[in-house]
């Protein structure tokens, strides 16, 4: 057992986890000034010792943060460096969806499909890869960052938290999905209150967050055929209602057909994918 921390854009998640199982689920609100804090108490508060922390952001060779695009303020800074002075635990970190796709390739769809893109669907658009069984972080940490493929290279293109224009996540991340609500006349503050409403504004937010996916994922698979994609994170509950619109959108823009016929998939951890995956970082580097 070892504790999981999955810090979100918007909430910071710890737990104790056993195998793929959550114990009692600690949950705060994200607050760039005291994140470092919160998270070194809520595993002191779990019992301490060994805990991975799944961050919104990319980790680099020697243990520091690039930057985490939706939480500011932690450019360079070594995260385990700093949690670990702080509770006295071995603490790995590492980003998110590749943490997330750790735990699906442990005990999720990985035991039934080798290679497979990990699609985390949240405050903003984030990607594990795994390939022949093996998670793959890249030279650098950056394996996966789904969320800056290019969707969209008008000059008025929406603007991403990353200072790019046109990125996936500036039209399927949660500012996206509001801002479209918004210009089609809802009012909302979060993506599950777009959910409860079946109305044509509802549906506008659906086709934009497909059509996103749909021209990001197809460019993907272009590249590396793979055998299925999974979707987690709180927008992937909605999943019904986005599913036609991104398979619409991949199948107009695959190289060849069988490309935007494989299997689209929700993860089946409950949502605990990032903390389940984090838990199992200490022991697997």
């Amino acid at each position: 057992m070892a504790i999981g921390v999955d810090w979100g854009g918007t909430t910071i998640k710890a737990a104790v986890v056993d195998g793929a199982n959550a114990g009692v689920v600690l949950e705060r609100d994200t607050k760039p000034d005291s994140a470092l804090a919160d998270i070194a108490e809520m595993i002191l508060e779990l019992g301490g010792g060994a805990a991975g922390i799944a961050i919104p952001g990319e980790v680099r060779q020697d243990g520091r943060c690039w930057r985490l695009p939706n939480v500011p303020g932690f450019d360079n800074v070594n995260i385990a460096a700093e949690i670990s002075r702080a509770t006295g635990a071995a603490v790995a970190v590492e980003n998110d969806a590749t943490a997330a796709a750790l735990a699906e390739r442990l005990f999720g769809w990985g035991n039934t499909y080798r290679s497979f893109l990990l699609v985390t669907l949240g405050t903003g658009v984030g990607g594990g890869v795994v390939l022949d069984g093996h998670v793959r972080r890249g030279a650098g940490g950056f394996a996966g960052e789904i969320g800056h493929v290019i969707v969209n290279t008008a000059d008025d293109a929406w603007p991403c938290g990353c200072g790019r224009l046109g990125c996936m996540e500036a039209y399927a991340g949660k500012a996206g999905l509001l801002r479209r609500f918004g210009q089609m006349g809802g009012a909302a503050t979060e993506v599950r209150q777009i959910a409860e409403l079946g109305y044509d504004a509802a549906n506008e937010v659906w086709k934009q967050l497909g059509h996103a996916l749909g021209t990001g994922l197809a460019q993907i698979n272009n590249v590396l055929d793979l055998d299925a994609f999974v979707f987690t994170g709180g927008v992937a509950g909605s999943f019904a209602l986005f599913e036609k619109h991104l398979r619409e959108a991949m199948r107009a823009r695959v190289f060849a057909p069988p490309l935007a016929e494989l299997p689209l998939l929700v993860s089946r951890l409950d949502g605990h994918a990032g903390l389940i995956g984090a838990a199992h970082l200490p022991t697997r580097g």
